[in-house]
């Protein structure tokens, strides 16, 4: 059996595609996979069974500057497709399954899997139609979050597939917040949603007691580290592109996970970042923001704060530092945890039926 895994970003942007690939390896199958390096242009590259097309294509931005990089990522993944003679196709995110859906459902029905990672167009009604149309005629399609149900048809194909990597570590907060001389907020991901960080660094500005660490690349409207250099803002460190593999050390440095998205967009109100995961692994409690699906599940598990734009950060951080204790906090998460790992054993069975038996789904 001969297998394509479809990536939308580079390696170190997709650590979901693991899952996939270790159940075609213990499968003893064969298969290639694509990753888009969207900060450089060069030829298509090959090493071992991954292709890297190397085509600049700005994360946020205009969209229009985005036509030309996305149609060439088309074309060069249809030609792979083409010459490949793939028996399955294993598409991670929605817009590349969108833009590849006409080979998808002629050539593939039944004999591809959708991974549907975030909100993307489907406010477009063409578009939408588009996304349950691929669903339909996929094996199965994963989420990685229920509250996709907000913008997606419930369909009895679609399974939980969690965001998470890293699982193998168990971490234990061992250490009372309330002990710590000083408290280390760390955002760990592609760094954005500056109006949100802005509010959060601008009530805390300079506070000896607290240091803001972003770690990631940067997001080209999000001027965050200048704006901080305007506003004289100075307990802030700026680091850049980590590797996945490096969150064990990048975590032992960071007391609370920020995943302060906001609430305005159905994206961040609907998805399940890498942090929920990372929080729940190397047990570090989160702050995030109200009204999102991520806050539920904070609240529910009782792993971090969640907080309204509107309200004085300082005082409910503080407050939840003096009632933090690491004890009740550790088997909250592991809680959590133990969910999402029997989760992921169900969607493995699910990825090796699907290399096995395809459109024999039922």
């Amino acid at each position: 059996m001969k297998v394509l895994i479809v990536a939308f970003h580079s390696r170190s942007m997709t650590p979901y595609s693991e899952l996939y690939e270790n159940v075609i390896k213990n499968n003893n199958d064969i298969y290639d996979i694509i990753f888009w390096d969207r900060f450089s242009n060069n030829k298509l590259e090959r090493k071992g069974n991954e292709f890297i097309i190397h085509k600049i294509c700005s994360l946020g931005g205009n969209k229009f500057k985005k036509i030309v990089p996305m149609f060439y990522f088309r074309k060069t993944v249809n030609q792979i497709i083409k010459n490949g003679n793939y028996d399955r196709i294993i598409i991670l995110n929605t817009l590349p399954a969108v833009l590849l859906s006409n080979v998808l459902i002629s050539n593939y029905k039944g004999k591809y899997i959708l991974d549907i990672r975030d909100y993307t167009y489907e406010k477009y009604k063409f578009y939408k139609k588009r996304v349950d149309n691929l669903v339909k005629n996929s094996f199965i399609t994963t989420v990685s979050s229920f509250g996709f149900f907000r913008f997606l048809e419930n369909n009895k194909k679609i399974y939980l597939n969690h965001n998470i990597s890293n699982w193998n570590i168990i971490g234990f907060s061992d250490k009372e917040l309330s002990e710590k001389p000083k408290i280390k907020i760390g955002f760990v991901g592609v760094v954005r949603y500056m109006k949100e960080n802005m509010n959060l660094m601008r009530q805390m500005k300079n506070n000896e007691k607290y240091e803001f660490i972003y770690i990631g690349n940067t997001y080209p409207e999000c001027n965050l580290e200048k704006t901080c250099k305007n506003e004289n803002i100075e307990n802030v460190t700026f680091k850049g592109e980590f590797n996945n593999k490096d969150k064990p050390e990048i975590y032992k440095e960071i007391d609370i996970i920020n995943a302060l998205y906001g609430n305005e967009s159905l994206e961040v109100q609907t998805a399940l970042p890498n942090k929920l995961y990372d929080a729940i692994i190397f047990k570090k409690p989160m702050i995030v923001s109200k009204g999102t699906y991520l806050a539920e599940l904070v609240e529910k598990y009782k792993i971090g704060i969640t907080v309204d734009f509107k309200e004085n950060f300082y005082e409910v951080i503080e407050k939840y530092i003096a009632e933090f204790h690491s004890h009740e906090f550790n088997k909250n998460a592991n809680m959590l945890l133990y969910k999402v790992i029997c989760d992921q054993r169900k969607i493995k069975e699910k990825v090796k039926c699907f290399i096995k038996y395809g459109e024999k789904n039922e």
